[in-house]
């Protein structure tokens, strides 16, 4: 019994040690991260302009392409 419990602590201490160093790493940068609140905050609203600038910018593309 005194084997399955030290394999078993030992198998928590290293994702303990595994979550600790995921913690620490930044998956954004520093200058991101207000735009990352922004977008996780208001999500439907991230989407929604984006949606209406792809779809001027693509409109756009299509008005100078038919131009030339």
């Amino acid at each position: 019994m005194k084997i399955i419990e030290d394999k078993f602590l030992k198998l928590l201490k290293n994702t303990a040690r595994e979550q600790s160093f995921l913690g620490q790493e930044k998956l954004i940068p520093d200058q991101l991260s207000d735009l990352a609140n922004f977008v996780g905050n208001h999500t439907w609203q991230s989407i929604l302009l984006l949606s209406f600038f792809s779809t001027i910018l693509l409109n756009f593309l299509v008005f100078v392409s038919n131009e030339i």
